[in-house]
């Protein structure tokens, strides 16, 4: 556990360091195209599918006593 902390706290210091600077803006730029690009590829096998996205799905009050999410 100790060694779970000591390489925590070594992460951290170098994570910070790094945004500090500004190195992970590549990183995290990186990261947005690849989720965009995987978002728009799903969405496009969806409708070749003929599955609708709909993001706000139908739930009666008789089936689910559960709040519905905020958007």
């Amino acid at each position: 556990m100790i060694r779970t902390l000591i390489f925590g706290a070594i992460a951290g210091y170098v994570g910070k360091k790094l945004y500090d600077e500004g190195k992970l803006t590549e990183f995290k730029n990186d990261l947005s195209t690849r989720f965009n690009e995987a978002k728009v590829k799903l969405d496009e096998q969806r409708a070749q599918n003929g599955v609708t996205t709909d993001t706000n799905p139908i739930v009666s009050p008789t089936t689910s006593t559960a709040r519905p999410l905020p958007n």
